[in-house]
């Protein structure tokens, strides 16, 4: 039997196909470091943050508290704008007082000035704020939340939900996990006004477009962050500070961060990362520190002459409530 084949003039398909590769190639988001098993792949290691010296300590300073809602476990949001603060209270099971809530809080006193009920159950992230909306990521849903927040008269009301990565679509052909989702508890507001978000289990800082939920960005990072919070450094760079439990007691699947803690160990590592690479520029690890390894947001940065980063003051959660940390981080040696 003979088989007849036609051959065509696959000129115009070709370049279309080209065309086609290469608009996907521009869209897909690279990952700075390649993945296992590809040149230039760099392993994860154990990080737990450089230990302080004399120096180094006076460098990281509590300022003062602010009082939580009464039996609250959950995460914080800040406009460094307007001064407004958010607490975001975990649902249950989890959270055994009670549902999920959101309350706006004044900074100076931990007043609450307003409050309302949320739907979401179980354990989830730390909120964003930005134009008058918290963006709360549940992970377990690979959803955004997009929930009024600027008006009190409506607050907590939600505005639109926006779907969010799967695992799969970060082809980790490599690794393994448990869960479909990425599991996540940092989130923060990118100097572009797009959202990132620390994955726990697969360390990278992923970046996604804020009303869309698209993937922009992938930089492979350290492992089990808590909180994330991103701002510009002083020649515009991307700087992200990031908080951890050092032994990795710290996932958004155990909250609250005190019940990984006993009396003997409460050590917090904090960290300077290149929100670019993924590359640790700067840590400490405080010792019995106030903070859990949880939400962090920052309130300014400011430039001190003879340092590489300047001064970061910030909000944390921890055991007195809502406290307000600063650190001036020394650049690390390689």
């Amino acid at each position: 039997m003979k088989i007849h084949i036609r051959f065509r003039n696959c000129a115009p398909l070709a370049a279309a196909l080209l065309v086609a590769a290469t608009a996907a190639a521009q869209e897909k988001p690279p990952a700075v470091n390649p993945r296992p098993g590809q040149p230039g792949h760099s392993q994860h290691v154990e990080w737990q943050g450089a230990y302080p010296t004399p120096d180094s300590i006076r460098k990281f300073k509590f300022n003062r508290s602010i009082p939580m809602p009464d039996g609250f476990i959950g995460n914080l949001a800040y406009d460094d704008a307007s001064g407004r603060l958010w607490l975001v209270s975990l649902g249950p099971p989890t959270n055994t007082k009670g549902p999920s809530m959101v309350y706006e809080v004044d900074p100076r006193d931990g007043k609450v000035l307003a409050q309302a009920q949320l739907p979401f159950k179980g354990d989830f992230g730390e909120p964003v704020y930005y134009d008058g909306y918290l963006y709360q990521g549940i992970f377990h849903e690979s959803k955004l939340y997009k929930i009024v927040a600027g008006d009190r008269a409506n607050l907590g009301k939600i505005e639109k939900t926006i779907p969010l990565p799967n695992l799969i679509d970060l082809k980790l052909e490599d690794e393994s996990h448990s869960y479909p989702f990425i599991e996540f508890g940092g989130l923060t507001l990118t100097p572009e006004k797009n959202l990132m978000f620390h994955a726990d289990d697969v360390g990278e800082l992923i970046t996604v477009e804020r009303e869309t939920g698209r993937l922009l960005a992938r930089a492979r990072s350290i492992k089990a962050l808590g909180g994330i919070a991103a701002t510009s450094g002083p020649n515009g760079e991307l700087l992200v500070l990031g908080n951890s439990d050092p032994r990795g007691g710290y996932c958004a699947l155990s909250y609250p961060p005190s019940l990984s803690r006993s009396p003997e160990q409460k050590d917090i590592s904090w960290a300077l990362i290149d929100g670019k690479t993924g590359d640790v520029l700067a840590s400490i690890r405080t010792q019995n520190s106030r903070a859990y390894a949880s939400t962090v947001k920052i309130i300014k940065r400011e430039d001190v002459p003879g340092t590489a980063y300047g001064k970061f003051t910030f909000l944390a959660t921890g055991e007195d409530g809502v406290i307000e940390l600063e650190w001036t981080p020394v650049k690390e040696s390689n």
